[in-house]
């Protein structure tokens, strides 16, 4: 057995896994703009299986996470 906990690395099928036309649909970001991050090793983390390229969805949920702007409650701004 490794000397990693079997607990902690999450299996992810590859059936699982997302094309690059799948995460510009999410992301709403160009498949242009992906295949730019992969040139240059920024953007989302992503798997290279052979030619294909997939991406494992919770790296692309940690992505759009890390996009989420907070906004104060307006209730918040009011002075009363």
């Amino acid at each position: 057995m490794s000397s990693i906990g079997k607990n902690s690395i999450r299996q992810v099928g590859l059936r699982d896994l997302l094309t690059a036309d799948q995460v510009a649909a999410i992301t709403g970001l160009s498949k242009e703009t992906l295949a730019q991050w992969r040139s240059q090793r920024r953007g989302i983390s992503y798997l290279k299986i052979g030619r294909a390229v997939r991406y494992d969805p919770a790296d692309v949920h940690q992505y759009l996470a890390g996009c989420r702007v907070s906004v104060s409650d307006p209730k918040e701004r009011r002075q009363e």
